[in-house]
């Protein structure tokens, strides 16, 4: 008989892949736990992050009464739609949200497109003075918006535009600061020689952004898409100040009047939040994957 040795400690932990030979040991007792400590202090986070949200909803099911009267975390007793009912019947809100759709897209296609073409000109476009203009042009993101609203409804005024479409678009549809340096510092990113043999083929600058850098850039153009979107889908102050008319007021104005002298609609302004919500978590899901991607790449060096 031949004598047979028992098995170490660490070979009984170790599991050997039959197909490579190779041994993988499991995760250490040190490794579980600071794995489940990690997996604790993500789902205070989003706790912490979600919970707002989730008082919001529930509220908004509430009469306005329950709401005064009940704590936040109190569910409602029944999940009943009369507020949203109330929102949409009696108070047009879906005319103020078909506003907001409108001056919103109509505010991020301009900026996307402008952008696009102002980022190339910085990019790959030489001409006197660029860096100078660039850097000028750039520190306009240092300036608050509140700094030119004064400047911007003169303009307006003068134009005969306030109280308009155009006064809620027009200041915003030309791009932004952001938004330029964003797609710039991408552009930069593409090897020359690609901008190089395009024109040797003939090709337009015209024909370059939009046949050659587009396709390249799609990551960025979603990220500067959905900045814009959301700007738009949120802005208040200045449709606030532009616009008199019921006819043109957007969602966020339309929110603000149900707090008024006479008393604060609360049923009614957690509902129609929870309307303005929807879209932008609908946008953020959707694109997820694309604004990560973006962040990663516009860290990329040539």
């Amino acid at each position: 008989m031949t004598a047979t040795t028992a098995p170490t400690a660490a070979e009984q932990t170790a599991d050997v892949d039959s197909g490579t030979g190779t041994r993988h040991r499991g995760p250490t007792p040190g490794q579980v736990v600071r794995l489940v400590v990690f997996y604790l202090i993500l789902l205070a986070i989003l706790a912490i992050f979600i919970t707002p949200y989730l008082f919001s909803l529930n509220a908004s099911f509430k009469p306005l009464a329950d709401i005064l009267a009940d704590k936040a975390w109190v569910p409602a007793r029944t999940l009943s739609p009369s507020n949203y009912q109330s929102l949409f019947v009696d108070h047009q809100f879906l005319s103020f949200l078909g506003n907001t759709v409108l001056v919103t897209v109509i505010l991020t296609i301009g900026q996307v497109i402008f952008s696009m073409m102002g980022a190339y000109a910085f990019a790959r476009l030489r001409f006197p003075g660029r860096e100078a203009l660039f850097w000028l042009y750039l520190a306009m993101m240092m300036v608050p918006n509140v700094v030119t609203m004064i400047p911007l409804y003169v303009m307006m005024q003068y134009a005969h535009l306030l109280n308009t479409y155009w006064a809620l678009f027009l200041p915003y549809v030309l791009g932004t600061p952001y938004a330029v340096f964003l797609m710039r510092q991408f552009f930069l990113t593409v090897p020359q020689s690609i901008i190089e043999a395009a024109r040797l083929d003939g090709c337009s600058e015209r024909r370059i952004l939009w046949s050659v850098l587009v396709p390249l850039a799609r990551p960025i153009i979603t990220t500067a898409t959905i900045i814009a979107f959301v700007f738009g889908w949120n802005n208040f102050l200045w449709p606030l100040i532009v616009t008199s008319s019921n006819d043109l007021q957007v969602m966020t104005v339309a929110l603000a009047n149900f707090n008024s002298s006479f008393g604060t609609q609360w049923n009614l302004i957690l509902a129609g939040s929870m309307v303005a919500l929807i879209p932008l978590v609908i946008l953020f899901v959707i694109f997820q994957k694309q604004i990560v991607n973006s962040i990663s790449l516009s860290g990329v060096n040539k």
